[in-house]
């Protein structure tokens, strides 16, 4: 036995065919090691010598990448450490026939190894980032909304604070609510194209009127029910004790309930925000039900078994309980691989709502790759019968049974990772009619927390709303963000928008019928992968008539570049831009000698205005702010000469400066 035992255990170490003695663990795969050692050695000296000269330095967005590799880097050193030295003593007990002691030791080595060797394959797994197999402007599917295939990204960089530490990131002293429900009503005008806020909410309900239900322009009619489905997967108790930034934004959400009960005119007792899993935490609940009481909130109690049957909350009257309806089921197009097939069924929230909306928390995830407005479905069903092997089904409403159809990384053992053109139950919940198939508006909260490195984000927060009728798009728009700030892992996370778009005929060759009335799904939308992750411009705005049409609405604010008296000019002063000419972008510099209202415009030579850049109080410094020749509705400008003009003012002058511009294309 005890010989089986070192056998197995040996496995993990390299041992020197002269002496027997182990020299190490056994090797992996040599890349993904190299990878791993110069990451981690590289972390640990740029932590060292950045934080230790400035302490504060912990908070920036590199050092909050490079410590977490830093500190795994360590420990795998230290693990491969002990587990040698361990595995050296019990090779000498047992030499000593100190049978049990020397079994003992190898346990432990062995698994101190293994979880060494298994830390090491994952965080080096992790630098790899998600790579498309299709090509940049590849459009399949079809375009989906009043303008095929939209998709609206508003981001205005003035929504959240740059590192504020007073309060919590969801009061108004650090998310400002006057710019979220600016941002919302922009992202509804671009949308539609509509400039009346409530003309532009009648042409979305005609629209999905006539393309849903057949109903030829008929707008929101009166007792219509609106469902919201938020993502509570991080609010697991009313009180929010921690800066958790994956949670609904109070801020964004009221901006929406507002635009639906004031502009749309909806009546409050016909709209209801929901998660079937998770509370809605006093936070986001109590902010908007001061202002809007009528609004109903359905929730689970994902923790409290004893007290679900009598209903989550203290107020039941307002909070609720999801009910499931079993006459509104899910039919899975592999019932093989998704248990429950035909049984699992939807919340009455849902089966007896005629509209949804459908507000999810982009972000990466660590099974299916990424989480958006697809996988915030996964809070809508419940089944049966759930099958064991879980501890936690969350009285039925937990999607566990789901994970295998999803996965789009190897997750665990009896999980592994679905390959491309193969089927994914995501696509059934985007088409099925209850859930994709009643969402009139499908958006993508991407606020805090989510500190981005490319333009205009430049380390600060993502402070971005993303906006659509066409499920497939938004999801392709939102993938191309996240894997560009390296946050998806490589693996396979977009086959399931591959599925999806060509749902009447999929790579996988599933038939997709997720109410088994043999009408099997079309299209459910379209999807590419945009050009480069600078200009980020899909084939509509090529000029194809085909693909994803991403509308950019930017307000960006200046950034610093430098802090030192000394390098500030004593005068008021717009520096020339550079490069000059340009193509297709271009860094504008000014100085302030000391804190004024700043506006920055690019006017065209007719005087007429095409960019606002800068409308804000500005403090004294030297800034930069980059232009990407689009004007103020996110298309872009004709080649040609342009004037950026400055105006300054300090409360006691005016002071106006400008420069010539070149555009050439």
């Amino acid at each position: 036995m005890f010989s089986k035992i070192r056998q197995l255990t040996m496995k993990l170490f390299t041992v020197c065919p002269r002496t027997g003695q182990i020299t190490g663990p056994e090797k992996i795969k040599r890349k993904t090691l190299w990878l791993w050692i110069i990451l981690g050695l590289t972390s640990v000296i740029w932590v060292l010598i950045r934080v230790i000269p400035k302490p504060s330095r912990t908070a920036y967005p590199c050092q909050k990448v490079a410590q977490p590799l830093a500190a795994g880097f360590i420990s795998w050193l230290l693990g491969l450490a002990g587990s040698t030295l361990i595995m050296r003593r019990a090779s000498r007990l047992f030499q000593k026939r100190r049978y049990m002691v020397g079994a003992a030791c190898f346990a432990a080595a062995a698994l101190l190894s293994f979880f060494t060797l298994s830390g090491t394959r994952d965080a080096a797994a992790s630098t790899a980032s998600f790579v498309p197999t299709d090509p940049a402007n590849s459009p399949v599917g079809s375009g989906k909304g009043i303008h095929p295939g939209r998709v609206v990204w508003v981001y205005d960089r003035q929504l959240c604070d740059q590192g504020g530490t007073s309060g919590w990131w969801w009061e108004d002293n650090r998310t400002d609510p006057e710019v979220a429900r600016r941002m919302m009503a922009k992202a509804l005008f671009e949308l539609t194209g509509i400039e009346d806020p409530a003309e532009s909410w009648e042409s979305l309900f005609r629209h999905f009127n006539r393309t849903h239900y057949g109903q030829n322009e008929l707008g929101y009619q009166a007792g219509d029910k609106i469902a919201i489905k938020i993502n509570n997967i991080f609010s697991r108790a009313y009180k929010w004790t921690d800066s958790q930034d994956n949670r609904p934004c109070p801020q964004m959400l009221h901006a929406l309930l507002g635009q639906l009960v004031n502009t749309a005119g909806v009546p409050e007792e016909d709209i209801t925000i929901y998660d079937c899993v998770f509370y809605h935490g006093d936070p986001v609940y109590q902010y908007c039900h001061a202002d809007f009481p009528g609004v109903r909130w359905a929730e689970g109690d994902c923790t409290d078994r004893s007290l679900y049957a009598s209903g989550p909350g203290s107020d039941p009257g307002t909070r609720e309980k999801v009910v499931p309806d079993p006459g509104c089921v899910v039919h899975y197009g592999d019932p093989a691989l998704v248990p429950g097939s035909g049984t699992v069924c939807l919340p009455t929230v849902v089966s007896e709502a005629r509209f949804l909306i459908n507000v999810a928390l982009a972000r990466p995830h660590e099974l299916a790759g990424v989480t958006l407005c697809a996988k915030n479905f996964f809070g809508s069903v419940w089944h049966p019968d759930p099958p064991p092997g879980n501890a936690y089904y969350y009285h039925g409403w937990c999607p566990f049974f789901m994970h295998k159809a999803v996965a789009s990384l190897n997750f665990a053992a009896d999980i592994p990772m679905r390959p491309m053109e193969s089927y994914n139950a995501l696509v059934d919940l985007m088409g099925h009619k209850d859930l994709g198939g009643k969402t009139l508006l499908f958006m993508g909260e991407c606020i805090r927390a989510r500190f981005w490195s490319a333009p205009p984000f430049n380390g600060g927060p993502a402070s971005s709303l993303f906006m659509s009728q066409d499920i497939v798009a938004i999801e392709s728009v939102l993938l191309d963000f996240l894997r560009s700030e390296g946050g998806v892992p490589s693996g396979t996370p977009d086959n399931y928008l591959h599925e999806a778009a060509q749902a009447g005929n999929p790579p996988s060759g599933t038939v997709y019928d997720p109410e088994n009335d043999g009408i099997p799904l079309e299209s459910l939308g379209v999807h590419e992968h945009w050009n480069n992750s600078t200009d980020k411009q899909y084939s509509r705005n090529l000029g194809s008539g085909e693909g994803i049409e991403l509308i950019q609405i930017l307000t960006t604010a200046p950034v610093a570049v430098a802090n030192r008296d000394e390098d500030i000019p004593d005068a008021f002063t717009l520096y020339a831009n550079y490069p000059n000419p340009f193509n297709p972008s271009t860094t504008i510099r000014c100085s302030l000698p000391v804190s004024a209202d700043i506006r920055l415009n690019i006017l065209n030579l007719k005087g007429e205005n095409v960019r606002s850049l800068i409308d804000q109080h500005q403090s004294e410094g030297i800034f930069e702010i980059r232009w990407n020749g689009r004007d103020d509705n996110g298309c872009r400008v004709a080649s040609g000469i342009y004037i950026c003009r400055m105006e300054i003012n300090t409360g006691r002058e005016t002071i106006g400066q400008s420069r010539q511009m070149l555009l050439l294309k």
